[in-house]
């Protein structure tokens, strides 16, 4: 009778989903478990490619300063190089334009500019121009806050690169009346990528409650 599978894994009565033996961690295929165990691995006189000593181990053994890899210095000083250098090819200068008229095409039309405002009106719940004034002042307040401290943290952040997100999200504040300098509080804040920062939107991944909880115990 033929017997389906790795011989290893069926001779070492080994099957998947499996527990890590240090962590609560539970991985689905061997591969994931391989790489998640070299988590645990020793990381003393190990250095990240930016000089820095290492504090996570990254895919293929490289070892990282960071748990996200793209806060890495080196890496955005080669990103920041890779983007440069993109920009000033030859046919950089006709895709900008393209680019250009394809929006001013597409969103700057009287129809796409009363869909959006109406767009903003419905997520954000502010439905008066009073409102909406207020908001922009109170956010304006919030960012400000958030971006100082980004600074004074080493963090470059950017439009299109990396953004500081609000666990607890500015709307939410401002409804309940936060004071910007809670909502803006470290304990409040962390970097991400534009692209993930945008797909979060203004929802609250935490409650006002566990925000203060965390502020007190931080």
């Amino acid at each position: 009778m033929s017997r389906k599978g790795c011989p290893n894994k069926i001779q070492s009565g080994i099957t998947y989903p499996r527990k890590c033996e240090t962590c609560d961690y539970v991985s689905n295929n061997p591969s994931m478990y391989s790489y998640h165990k070299k988590t645990h691995s020793s990381l003393d006189g190990k250095f990240c490619r930016c000089g820095n000593s290492a504090t996570h181990v990254g895919t293929m053994g490289k070892y990282r300063c960071n748990e996200n890899p793209h806060l890495c210095p080196k890496y955005l000083e080669e990103h920041s190089k890779r983007v440069k250098e993109h920009w000033e090819r030859p046919e950089a200068d006709q895709r900008k334009k393209d680019t250009a008229a394809s929006t001013i095409e597409r969103l700057c039309t009287p129809e796409m500019r009363k869909k959006g405002s109406i767009t903003k009106r419905t997520k954000t719940g502010l439905l008066t121009e009073e409102k909406r004034k207020i908001f922009r002042r109170y956010a304006y307040s919030c960012r400000k806050l958030a971006q100082l401290w980004a600074k004074e943290n080493g963090y470059e952040i950017g439009r299109d690169t990396f953004h500081v997100d609000h666990i607890y999200s500015v709307l939410d504040g401002f409804t309940n009346e936060v004071e910007p300098a809670i909502i803006s509080h470290p304990a409040n804040l962390r970097i991400l990528a534009a692209k993930d920062n945008s797909s979060k939107g203004r929802k609250s991944l935490i409650t006002l409650e566990e925000l203060l909880r965390n502020i007190s115990n931080g």
